[in-house]
């Protein structure tokens, strides 16, 4: 299938540390969480197989009213920058379980190592599928990594974070989550798995469920904000106190300046100049 997009590039997007359940391999880009999905971009063009229209939109944030949300983050001269250079990019819905396994493994570590993780866990957990002659395992499912037990998966090195990973898997295995639920709900169940704490939820709701109102910040995000909006976060000392304050800032698509701020920072090493 084809679908035409406007101002907007699938490698910066899939590449911008927002979903970890994607890889490329040459010009073509691969997923497995429910189906194969292939997909890759030529100019105007998506061309893809796997996932109908709709689901593809949903999946890459191509239904939101980019213009709009540019025009309503754009309250200052650095994300003004932000927005021009990373304006490409698009909030992702990678889904409630992939997002939590994906940003649980976040902690303390990178994305190349998080994705090198999930590809050998996919490769023990996952099942095998194909698309277009190409062999897919898929994302590793939390009823696999529950039902083969804890010292299973201690064979990854995940360190620490596995006790994170077992508690999320165990948590999905016995209670009902699902993305009907309220960010209120979300927060209330999610808080109760080892490990997660305000800022893993905040890019569980933002990069799984879509929340465009929800602002993460992880080291990236802080240290843009002590440079640039210390006027912004005043006297605020906790996270909470700095989310709200940034929220309050830019509104209902917080999210999408969270998203510009992270890539540009990201992107040019705005950590040099600290």
């Amino acid at each position: 299938m084809i679908t035409k997009v406007d101002n907007f590039s699938l490698d910066r997007t899939l590449n911008s540390g927002q979903l970890f359940t994607f890889f490329k391999d040459g010009k073509n880009w691969y997923s497995f969480v429910d189906k194969p999905l292939e997909i890759r971009q030529e100019g105007e063009n998506l061309i893809y197989s796997g996932l109908d229209e709709t689901s593809i939109k949903e999946l890459l944030g191509l239904n939101d009213p980019v213009d709009e949300i540019k025009a309503e983050v754009d309250k200052d001269d650095f994300i003004d920058k932000a927005i021009r250079y990373s304006g490409s990019l698009r909030v992702v819905k990678s889904g409630i379980w992939p997002a939590t396994l994906g940003f649980v493994l976040s902690i303390q570590s990178n994305v190349s190592l998080i994705l090198r993780r999930i590809k050998a866990m996919s490769d023990y957990y996952g099942k095998e599928s194909e698309i277009n002659g190409k062999i897919l395992k898929s994302f590793p499912s939390f009823e696999n990594i529950y039902e083969k037990g804890y010292d299973e998966l201690k064979q990854f090195n995940l360190g620490f974070r596995t006790k994170f990973v077992f508690s999320a898997a165990e948590y999905f295995y016995k209670n009902e989550i699902n993305e009907s639920f309220t960010e209120e709900d979300i927060r209330k169940n999610l808080i109760n798995i080892n490990g997660i704490g305000e800022k893993v939820l905040d890019c569980i709701l933002l990069y799984g469920m879509h929340d465009l109102s929800a602002f993460p910040m992880d080291v990236w995000i802080l240290r843009t904000l002590s440079l640039y909006y210390s006027h912004i976060l005043g006297n605020a000392k906790n996270y909470k106190d700095k989310r709200k304050a940034m929220t309050d800032y830019f509104g209902r698509y917080a999210g999408y300046a969270q998203m510009f701020i992270y890539d540009y920072s990201r992107m040019n090493a705005i950590r040099s100049k600290i």
